[in-house]
């Protein structure tokens, strides 16, 4: 190979979208990829423990505690993406992925950096559409259509796992894997019955089986990039 890929995932929770690229790693399902190490950006966050089990190097640049003393929402981003940086550039990370990352991440300049998003992004993407708002924001598209008379309920319906290139505006990188999902039909037909967000959780539960499928495809994909 013509240079070691050094992997960082960034996660802010539970972090099942990264276990599923540690796991993978770990077993030699990822070959490309010379190390891992997870960064949490919140103390305590699930995504530890996993990374710990799986004796997956760890480090916390947790951002509330990052960020104090900062008074205004830049400041506090500027500086946090600044320690982010940092922590790349100490561990000579060259290929990141954002998985259940909550916070914005600053494209790092030699670092390739991509990042899941769970449904289409120039559909569902932008400022605050992340976890189940995105799912949310799906369902009550298909509503709506449903509604006007677009669309009807016993028609297919499909949504799109992304992952992409981080840019600097919201969801705007170019797409390196996207999935094409087809959407459980009890979940339609209980769109006029059932609250919104309680269908969102269980398309949630259905969409998050193929990210885990998409995410070491996509490191793979990434990482020949970086050596081709």
């Amino acid at each position: 190979m013509d240079c070691d890929i050094n992997l960082a995932l960034i996660a802010s929770g539970s972090g099942t979208d990264a276990n599923s690229i540690m796991q993978a790693w770990k077993f030699g399902c990822i070959p490309e990829v010379n190390s891992v190490l997870l960064i949490s950006t919140k103390a305590k966050a699930g995504c530890l423990g996993k990374a710990y089990k799986l004796g997956i190097p760890l480090e916390t640049v947790d951002y509330s505690k990052s960020t104090q003393g900062q008074k205004t929402k830049k400041d506090k981003e500027t500086t946090f993406g600044k320690k982010i940086a940092l922590t790349l550039k100490k561990n000579k990370i060259n290929l990141v992925f954002l998985v259940g990352c909550i916070k914005m991440i600053p494209t790092v300049n030699g670092i390739a950096m991509y990042n899941i998003h769970p449904a289409d992004t120039k559909e569902h993407g932008g400022y605050m559409m992340y976890g189940l708002k995105v799912h949310i924001h799906v369902l009550e598209r298909i509503r709506d259509k449903i509604s006007r008379g677009w669309k009807k309920s016993d028609e297919r319906f499909f949504t799109y796992p992304t992952i992409q290139e981080i840019s600097p505006e919201y969801d705007q990188g170019q797409i390196l894997l996207q999935g094409h999902i087809e959407i459980p039909r009890l979940i339609i037909v209980q769109l006029d019955e059932r609250p919104i967000d309680e269908l969102a959780k269980k398309l949630q539960k259905h969409v998050l089986p193929y990210e885990w499928l998409m995410l070491p495809a996509a490191v793979r994909m990434a990482a020949k990039r970086i050596l081709t």
